[in-house]
């Protein structure tokens, strides 16, 4: 059965920018969405802290799940299929990366995230998007224009979108709701 997940970012939860929004539109259409508030701050946002969260769902996690992940949530998306060797039907990234954005605190917390490598992940979900922008105060354009790359994800830029936040204009998010 078809279900969805919504992942944030860094300092994050379930109830910022867009997310609840998103989440209520899909149960609006009859699905199953889960908007996990994963573990934040120095010393406990780590991918296995995000990982163990993320396990109390495992079983709900099929060919025909999709997830939408913002900023960090990306990667960890990545590397948790990969390393549970799961499948799922699509991924949309939102400003996705993977590596140090040279922002101290962000980048402390967010170092357990990065792969070496992303090897295969197109084998485990058939439908990569990735959407950032030029002008994130957050991630380096060129990080955020590598990523769909290394997941060899179809791009999506749209100019001006920031960081696809409340502070970016972005409460609600009608393109996703075209893209699920």
């Amino acid at each position: 059965m078809k279900n969805y997940f919504v992942i944030h970012g860094s300092f994050g939860d379930n109830k910022e920018h867009w997310i609840p929004w998103l989440q209520q539109q899909i149960k609006n259409k009859g699905y199953d969405c889960y908007a996990i508030t994963f573990p934040i701050g120095k010393d406990i946002q780590t991918y296995d802290s995000w990982s163990r969260e993320l396990d109390r769902y495992k079983d709900k996690i099929n060919s025909d799940t999709i997830f939408i992940a913002r900023s960090i949530g990306a990667i960890f998306v990545v590397k948790y299929i990969l390393l549970n060797n799961l499948k799922i039907k699509k991924l949309i990234s939102i400003s996705g990366f993977n590596c140090f954005i040279d922002v101290p605190d962000y980048d402390y917390v967010n170092k357990t995230f990065f792969l070496k490598k992303i090897k295969g992940f197109e084998k485990r979900c058939s439908q990569r998007i990735c959407i950032f922008s030029d002008n994130d105060p957050y991630v380096p354009y060129y990080l955020l224009d590598m990523f769909p790359y290394n997941i060899k994800a179809k791009r999506l830029f749209i100019a001006g979108g920031g960081h696809f936040n409340c502070e970016s204009g972005y409460k609600k998010f009608e393109l996703l709701l075209k893209l699920i």
